[in-house]
């Protein structure tokens, strides 16, 4: 299965290069060099974020099934194939420029593994205090 899918409008414009991460639906916009001084690569947006309810105190967020995520996706990529004025023409990772295929690769790598910092973490109140539930030896 691909993990991505690529479209490549042809230089139309200076994000030549559309990504869409299969997985997760995020899609990206690239240049031809996209690491280089006046690159560009850049995070655009998810294909599912319409989908994404809030519910409770309106800070927590819900997603969908992956049956929703998965044919939301499809139905974007469909879209593309039958406009190429959209999005370009589909390619295939290998028939892309070293940069891009290094971009892409880059894409995979997770720079906030390990769990997350107090300051990442939303809450309402201290929770560091003692409680009944905690016990101090």
């Amino acid at each position: 299965m691909k993990n991505y899918m690529i479209f490549d409008n042809g230089g139309k414009t200076t994000d030549r290069f559309t990504i869409i991460k299969v997985e997760t639906g995020d899609v990206f916009g690239a240049s031809e060099h996209p690491s280089e001084p006046g690159g560009i690569g850049r995070w655009c947006g998810n294909i599912i974020e319409h989908k994404i309810v809030l519910y409770g105190a309106g800070w927590r967020q819900r997603l969908p099934s992956k049956r929703i995520i998965e044919a939301e996706i499809e139905n974007y990529v469909n879209n593309a194939r039958l406009d190429p004025e959209w999005l370009g023409t589909e390619i295939e990772l290998q028939s892309l420029p070293e940069a891009i295929q290094n971009y892409i690769a880059d894409l995979d790598i997770d720079k906030d593994a390990g769990p997350p910092s107090k300051a990442r973490i939303a809450t309402i109140g201290d929770f560091s205090r003692n409680t009944k539930a905690r016990t101090s030896h």
